[in-house]
């Protein structure tokens, strides 16, 4: 018995009523002949047996789609069943359908539909096509073509990300308010292990699919997934997925696999603007910090200049006043006012010394900077002024809490520096007392705590509002420590609310890997001064 079953086109809307079996192609000779060049010339073969349609591939090139899926065996057709040969796209109707006439009018309906739908697709690409052409950040575009997108595919969950250096997927289009990418892993897999894209119209009529956790989680039913590929390089993707089934077709998956080709070498483009702009910025910001740095330079220049003449200035009439004060005391005739000259004479003696102290803070050299132990250059620092501790009877002692004590310092300046903060500090400190030196690991800068408690105390710089409101942070042995350091890299802090220098925190930056130092002695005390 002879069995006639109806196959409806979409795109002209046509009808066609054939016998079954059937062997479709774009052969002539074939029992229906297609007109398109992407089916083969016997691409397809339509049978009736055990009360059921059957459909299977001829060994075509392009294969046989049935509702969005290539056949691989000979697979029941069911009516409303869309049949894919190529570019030719089939509804499946029963002989008990429709009359003729009827069908044909109301397949010319929708290809009015189908018709406005390739406009809108066509539009869409359009847009997207000129929009990139005339901007290089995608990341602009994303709400646009978010919203085109969702125009068009009418997706519940959607978006396009970009492969990190990790190999992580970062998005750049994403609508979904989720901290994870809304993407099913599975469907992921698959399209970069094929490098293809990929049309899922039933995940739970896939048999790998349907009980993977992220399509059963997200309750995936059908997804359209595209990669963006350039040069033969997987840059990202972009993903729409719907929790409905039969909601894609090959059509929408051409359009979005469009999209894609569109997006993948303007992301490449984009991520060389991005580091092209990255290096341009990073290259303005170096040249602003070494203006900065000549413009500070000229400052510094100039007050060096006004320190020394300042100094000049001073040292003439105090060289004549000390010199007329020695002669005055060494001269034989009895002077009754002998107190006071030596008053002044040690007072001349002492400002001399101050100046001393301006011409060598003028001629601080650069550091260079070598990989030292900090705690040696404390200890030469303590030993080399062993003379004004007895004189003062304080007794400094160092404590060391890190092995970690190789830092970039120039060893010669940072101990004249550590010997400025103690001449600073000391005069207000009470005799008999220790001072503690202290060393601590802050991870990339090492500490160095000159007084108790400085760790939690110290947090203002000698140019800070509230430090500088303070009359010691005048002082000149805290500012030639303070340049040196500067100089290092490091930083000095203060207590704010501290009525002297003391304590003062010392930070300086670790350049290189820390390296353990060998074991010393948690709390060394310096050796006895006296001697």
């Amino acid at each position: 018995m002879k069995t006639t079953v109806f196959l409806q086109e979409e795109n002209s809307g046509k009808t066609h009523q054939v016998d079954l079996p059937c062997v479709l192609g774009r052969m002539k000779e074939v029992d229906l002949s297609i007109p398109d060049p992407t089916v083969s010339q016997r691409h397809a073969l339509m049978s009736f047996s055990e009360g059921r349609v059957w459909i299977e591939d001829l060994h075509s090139t392009n294969g046989v789609f049935l509702n969005g899926i290539r056949i691989l065996d000979r697979t029941p057709v069911k009516a409303g069943d869309k049949i894919v040969l190529g570019h030719t796209i089939f509804s499946y109707v029963q002989e008990e359908a429709e009359p003729f006439e009827k069908t044909v009018v109301i397949h010319s309906l929708d290809h009015h539909r189908e018709s406005r739908l390739d406009y809108d697709r066509f539009k869409l690409i359009h847009e997207i096509t000129t929009q990139l052409s005339e901007n290089h950040d995608i990341k602009s575009l994303q709400k646009n073509l978010a919203a085109r997108l969702k125009e068009i595919f009418h997706h519940d969950r959607g978006c396009l990300a970009l492969f990190q250096e990790d190999g992580s997927l970062k998005s750049i289009l994403s609508e979904s308010a989720m901290d994870a990418l809304p993407v099913s892993s599975s469907i992921v897999e698959r399209v970069f292990r094929c490098k293809e894209s990929l049309v899922l119209s039933d995940a739970m009529e896939d048999a790998s699919l349907k009980e993977q956790e992220s399509i059963i989680s997200h309750n995936i039913r059908s997804a359209l997934c595209a990669p963006l590929l350039y040069h033969g390089r997987i840059y990202g993707l972009v993903y729409l997925d719907r929790n409905v089934p039969g909601a894609y077709n090959e059509q929408d998956l051409e359009v979005l696999r469009t999209i894609a080709l569109i997006v993948a070498p303007l992301v490449e483009n984009a991520r060389l603007w991005s580091e092209l702009k990255e290096h341009y910025d990073q290259a303005v910001s170096s040249l602003r910090e070494t203006e900065a740095k000549l413009i500070e330079r000229e400052r510094e220049a100039a007050y060096v200049r006004l320190a020394q003449a300042m100094a000049h200035e001073i040292r003439n009439p105090l060289m004549g006043i000390g010199g007329l004060a020695r002669r005055m005391l060494q001269s034989e005739t009895p002077c009754p006012e002998q107190d006071r000259l030596h008053s002044i004479l040690g007072l001349a003696e002492r400002v001399e010394d101050v100046l001393k102290e301006v011409d060598e803070f003028v001629k601080l050299p650069e550091p260079e900077l070598r990989m030292e132990r900090i705690d040696q250059s404390i200890q030469k620092c303590i030993g080399e002024h062993s003379q004004e501790w007895n004189r003062t009877r304080i007794r400094p002692l160092l404590e060391v809490h890190t092995t970690h004590l190789l830092v970039p310092i120039d060893s010669g300046l940072f101990s004249h520096a550590i010997a400025m903060i103690l001449k600073e500090i000391m005069p207000g400190m009470p005799e008999d007392s220790d001072c503690r030196v202290s060393i601590y690991d802050r991870g990339k800068e090492i500490a160095i705590v000159i007084g108790e408690g400085g760790m939690e105390k110290c947090t203002g710089e000698i140019y800070d509002e509230e430090i500088k409101r303070k009359p010691w942070s005048m002082g000149l042995f805290l500012n030639i420590a303070h340049k040196i350091i500067s100089d290092h890299g490091g930083r000095m802090l203060f207590d704010p609310h501290g009525r002297s220098a003391y304590p003062t925190m010392i930070t300086l930056p670790r350049n290189i890997r820390m390296q353990s130092a060998p074991d010393i002695s948690r709390r060394a005390a310096i050796p006895s001064l006296s001697g």
